[in-house]
Order: C-alpha cells, then structure tokens, then sequence
C-alpha cells in the first residue's frame, strides 16, 4: 500500500530515504504536472547543493507575461481573471533567467510554443526526441522516480485513481524499465479533484503508486490556455482541409486556431450543407481540387462518422462529438473490427451475429471458454455469464448450451446471453489533454458511460503501430493525420520546430510519428497545414522556401500540403511537380522568386510558368472571397467561444492594430506623431483604469497611454 500524507514535506522525506542524493525525476507534459509538489521539490533542493536532481519534462505551462509595457499591464489583468489561482512553476523563470543552480539538471523534450527562444539554459538542455522515444530515454537517462498530478473518484465503496490527462509517457517508462530489468521508478502521485477522471489505461490501482498526496490546499483549476481568434487566412486552410477528411475514417488533429478552423469547416459541411458548398465555391476548391477531394474525401455529411486516434484530446473532439461527427466506434478485437469495417456485422447483435463469426472463424460452432472471453470483451455477451463443463450459463445458473450449430441452443443464447448491441467500444484514443476550462468542464459532466467512449493510453499505443498493429489498423482506417508546419521548403521538406540557428520553438513531439503512420496505414494520409507567409510590411516573408537548413519531416515522407491559397497533393510527385505545386499554393509576392531560383539550380524548366488561377494569390483575395460569408455570421474568429470580456476584445483589438502599425522606424515616428494629440473619451475610462493609466509617471508611461487612446480610437 503507497504512503498516504498530506504533507510535501513527507514525500522529499521520502525522497531521501529511497534515492539517497541522486534524484533523478520524470514529470509529465502539460497539466499533468503537479505543480504544488514540483515546486515544493524544486525549492528544497535548490537549497541543498549535496542532491543531484535533474528533471525530465515537457511542455512546462507558463501564465503569459507580455513583452512591451502594455502587452505586460493587459495580460496583467487578464491573467488575475482567467488563471487566478493557478501555481505557476517556479523553476520557468530561473530557466528563462539562465540562474538554475549548478546542481540542478532541467531537461525539456518539447516547449510551450517560443517560451524559451534565446534562453541558453532551456537551449542548451533541450533533447530532441520523437514523442516516442522519450519514455525509453528516460529510461536509459537512470529516471528514479515519477511525479504526477491524478484524478480521483470517490463515489463508489473503493476510491478510483485515474492518470487522467497524461497516461502517456509514466506507463511506458515503468514497462520498459521492467523490459530493461531495470529498478522500477517511484511512482508519487498529487490528488487534484479539479483534475477530471478519464478512463481506460489510465486507470490504476491503489498500489500502482508509491506514495499519494491528497490534501485540498493543492488542489487547483488546471491550466487552460484562452482560445485564440480563427483568422480568415486560417478559416482558408481548415476549409481546403475538411473536404479531404473521409467518412467512416480516422481524425488526427492538434491544438490552436488551425485545428480550430478544421473543425468548424467540418461542422459546417456536417450540418449546414448550403452556406458549405457556397464556402467551397467561393474558394474555387471544389473547381480546384474535385478529382482530389472525390478520391480522398467528400463534401457530405458524415453519415458514418469519425473516429479519432490522437496523442492530444483537444477541445475541438468535443466540438466534433457534439455535432455527431466523432461517433464511429472501434474495438479491441481486430478480426471483429474488420467485419465492422466491411459491413459484415453491425453494432445491433442478433443470432445472425453468431453465426456470421461462426462462418468467419472467428469463434467456434461450439463455444469455448475463450470464445465467452473474447465476446465479452467487446460487449457481445453480457458480463455476467459464465462458462464450465463446456455449457454457457446466464446469471442465474440457466444452462444455455453451447452448440450454435443446433437451433434450440443458437435461439437461447441468442435471447438470453446477447446485449442489445456491442458495448465496449470507443469513440476516442489518447494519450494526453489540454484545453479551455469549458473543455475540461465537458470532461467532468460526461456520464458513467460517455466517459467509456473517451479512453486515454499510453503515446507508444497512439503514437505507433507496435503494440498492437492487427487492432490498429483495423481501428485506424482512411485516418487524416492532420497538423501544422512553420516552413516548407520546395522540395516537400517540412519544417515544424526550430529556427535556422538551431533554437528550438516548440519540438518534434508526435508529428513524425503521424507522418510515417499514415504511409504505413492504407488509405491514409498526413496533411500539413501551413500559413502562406508571416510577418508583416517589409518584414513579411514566405513560409514556402527554396530550402532551410532545418527538418522536422523529411522530404520522402512528403504527403498533403495546404496553405490558404490550395492543396498540394505531393506524395509520390516528382521533384519538378512537387515544386509547381507548392508555388502554386504560395502568396503572390513570393512566386517569381521561388520560381526562378528553382529554374537556376535546375529542378524546374525554365518554360514553367504559373497558372493565372494561381497568379493572385494574397490575402485580400482571401479575406474578399469570405467577406459575403462572414456577414452572414459564417467564418467568425471565435465561433467556439471566448475567453475574453468585450472590454477585453476592445482592448485586444487596439493592441493588435498598434503592433500592426510598426514595422519599421520610419512607421514608428510616424505613428508618435500622429499620437501627440489626442485625447481620450469619457468611455475610454474603464480600459485606461485596467490598464493603469489613470495616473502617469514619466515619458514612457505618458508615451504609451497616447499610443493606446489613439488605436482605441482607430478600432472602435
């Protein structure tokens, strides 16, 4: 049994007594880390230069702080609001600050997305590995012990722990450590009753840990990032992308306003099938893209249904979920899941059922104690049979037989031993969460039996084929693996991570795990979506390359690229073809110049020239194609909801346009001057108090009150 305490206290107590001076601690990625304890650990050792600790994680969640004095002043008031609470790890900033003492060892897999960017410490100790891999370097690294935030149930006569949001890496570091023979890590676990309690492998027993802290003062919202705003240049890509998402398929998505957009396209084509087709038209995509769409694809609803397999259960599955699109459900029986695939047997079971399995082999005439075994666990038999002396016996002892082959036998199983339908199947396969507080509130108001739907594993079963590859692929048909890139170089090479001077922005994480996947699955593909350029004025560049000296995916792992402007289908293209299709779906500024560097180093003939359809690629285009749309109230930037207060939209909206405004100096100046002299209205008052503006003290702070009163002014 673990040890039971309310005390941080005890566990570094504990600490000591099994580790000695040499700790060496894994922590989960994302909200799955127990800050409370962490911190606790951290600041202890800290002050104890005799311990060697490292600490192995990822995704370290930061409150967001802000750059310029008022970016600081917003988010400082945002934050009070939407994070409260919330205890921040304080090992970010010492990270950040480059003071983590010499004694301490921080290693991170993945960052929160440009949090650590010219910082030398966090740079220095990153490691570079697929999502994968990092439970067998953990491993190999000599982890010692796991400290994790868990769910808890109190509702029955047992108490139920659950891994919650991150099964993924802390039972594949404990299985590879007994492959290895290896001593098994220390399993300590924090008790968080704001956490939500998710099922499948994440739930473990009592004695699975070794020590359970359960004391309320930790207890604490989990970390919720604001949703961002859906531009028009991303509600472009999600609908170039929803139509190539098959029915009675697999869905792959990731977080942020990409994933977003992918969604509410797919929505709209699921439930408003007039202002959808009228969205494809207006984009030219069916024109385009239909030979493509037709063979991959469709424009219907989803009459079958999706299921997702995904290292990430994002907000928009609940979305999709709702509107009746995450509903195909699989099972954990790969020859029962083929005849589902192929139309064979259906989810209502009969005595045709039987005696389809029987012809199909898949269990026997007469039935075996293996055969009880196997139905019940895709809920074909009621649970409560039983099978001895080669007879089947319902809950009260009734013998049924055995024999499916002799009528009398076949109508009494068939009316007494049956469910109604298939009983254990799911709709959803993941191994970690992240997402807003109405997320995780769906989580927590799920009944008993939609939260079977929803099962968490660990990475290596998502992530992967190898655990269990017949049930995979039988599970994983027509799967869309759909994510995000920065750049793509002409080639088809994409790049997802890190900068060319080898600072890492975010990390690897599982997008070549999904890439190689869909290769490996039939019928699927990986599709990488991508913003045509970014920045603005004269810093505005493409994110379509001649090529970049870093590489997330491989060039002969290329497959599906979409910017705002189209779809390039690359797989199995030539060089020369996978060039014209990535021009082609480039912003206009940027065309001629990819266009001839590829002629000059010889990939593409010089007597190429650009199709017109594709010769006024830019975002005005964009945002005028959509425009008739959007006042129809289609394609808004926060159809999923907000974070934000409507003073809190204005205020963003003000922010945003001054930042637009200031591309060089000159832009700059110009700008100051135009500032001087404004004055602020009487309803400019509550945002000036937010923002503390009330009272000035210095040029600076006068500076930048003017400069706010004047974007105020200029998006009201």
């Amino acid at each position: 049994m673990p040890l039971q305490t309310q005390e941080s206290r005890d566990v570094i107590d504990f600490l000591h007594r099994k580790l000695g001076n040499n700790w060496h601690i894994g922590t989960p990625l994302g909200i799955g880390k127990p800050n409370p304890l962490v911190n606790s650990i951290y600041k202890h050792v800290v002050q104890k230069p005799d311990i060697q600790m490292s600490l192995f994680t990822a995704l370290s969640l930061e409150v967001p702080k802000g750059k310029s004095l008022l970016e600081q002043r917003f988010l400082t008031a945002f934050t009070a609001r939407h994070f409260k609470d919330y205890p921040e790890l304080s090992y970010i900033e010492d990270m950040k600050n480059n003071r983590v003492p010499g004694h301490i060892h921080l290693q991170e897999f993945y960052f929160q997305s440009g949090q650590f960017l010219g910082r030398a410490s966090a740079q220095q100790n990153y490691i570079s590995c697929n999502y994968t891999h990092v439970a067998r370097d953990m491993v190999n690294q000599g982890i010692n012990s796991i400290i994790q935030m868990i769910a808890v149930d109190r509702r029955g006569e047992n108490t139920r722990y659950s891994l919650s949001c991150n099964p993924d890496l802390t039972l594949d570091v404990i299985r590879i450590a007994e492959d290895k023979n290896k001593p098994r890590p220390l399993v300590i676990a924090m008790v968080n009753e704001d956490l939500p309690f998710l099922e499948g492998d994440a739930v473990v027993d009592e004695d699975f840990f070794d020590v359970i802290v359960d004391n309320p003062s930790n207890y604490f919202e989990p970390y919720a990032p604001p949703a961002r705003p859906i531009s028009a240049i991303d509600h472009s890509i999600g609908l170039h992308v929803s139509p190539l998402i098959q029915d009675k398929g697999t869905l792959q998505i990731g977080i942020g306003s990409l994933a977003d957009a992918v969604v509410y396209s797919s929505i709209l084509r699921q439930n408003q099938q007039q202002a959808y087709r009228e969205a494809l038209d207006a984009l030219n995509i069916n024109q385009r893209y239909g030979d493509l769409i037709a063979g991959q694809g469709g424009t219907e609803p989803f009459e079958d249904g999706l299921f997702a397999a995904s290292e990430m259960f994002v907000e928009g599955f609940m979305h999709l979920f709702k509107a009746g699109i995450i509903k195909r459900k699989v099972y954990e029986d790969a020859e029962i899941q083929r005849l589902l695939n192929e139309g064979r047997i259906n989810e209502q079971v009969s005595a045709l059922t039987l005696t389809t399995l029987v012809d199909q082999g898949i269990i026997h005439q007469q039935i075996t104690a293996r055969d009880v075994q196997r139905l019940q666990k895709v809920g074909l038999f009621k649970s409560d049979l039983s099978f001895s002396e080669n007879n089947l016996y319902d809950a009260e002892g009734t013998k049924l037989g055995y024999d499916l082959n002799k009528p009398k036998h076949l109508k009494r199983i068939a009316a007494q031993a049956l469910n109604q339908q298939l009983e254990k199947g799911a709709v959803l396969h993941a191994a970690f969460f992240l997402g807003s507080k109405r997320f995780y509130q769906f989580l927590r108001e799920l009944s008993d039996a939609e939260r079977q739907l929803f099962l968490m594993t660990p990475v290596s079963q998502i992530n992967q084929l190898y655990r269990s590859e017949a049930i995979d692929r039988a599970q994983r048909i027509n799967a869309r693996f759909i994510n995000t890139c920065m750049k793509v170089d002409l080639t088809g090479a994409a790049i997802s991570d890190t900068l060319e001077n080898h600072q890492v922005v975010s990390g690897v994480g599982g997008q070549y795990n999904f890439v190689a996947m869909a290769h490996a699955l039939r019928h699927s593909r990986s599709i990488l979506m991508l913003r045509s350029t970014h920045g603005t004025g004269k810093k505005r560049e493409s994110n379509i390359v001649w090529q970049y000296p870093e590489c997330t995916i491989p060039r002969h792992l290329r497959d599906v690229v979409v910017t705002e402007y189209g779809i390039a289908d690359l797989r199995g293209q030539n060089d020369e073809t996978c060039i014209q299709l990535l021009i082609c779906i480039a912003d206009s500024d940027f065309q001629e110049d990819l266009r001839t560097t590829a002629v000059k180093n010889g990939k593409l003939k010089a007597s190429w020239s650009i199709p017109t359809d594709y010769q006024s690629n830019t975002p005005q285009a964009i945002g005028q194609a959509l425009k008739p749309l959007q006042n129809k109230g289609l394609f808004e930037a926060f159809p999923f909801g907000q974070d934000f207060t409507e003073q809190e939209q204005q205020m963003i909206k003000a922010l945003t346009w001054l930042k637009q405004q200031q591309s060089g100096l000159g832009s700059k100046i110009k700008l100051i001057a135009s500032a001087a002299f404004v004055r602020a209205n009487q309803d400019m008052q509550p945002l000036l108090e937010i923002m503390q503006f009330q009272h000035t003290r210095g040029f600076k702070e006068k500076l930048m009150r003017k400069l706010f009163i004047k974007a105020l002014k200029q998006t009201a």
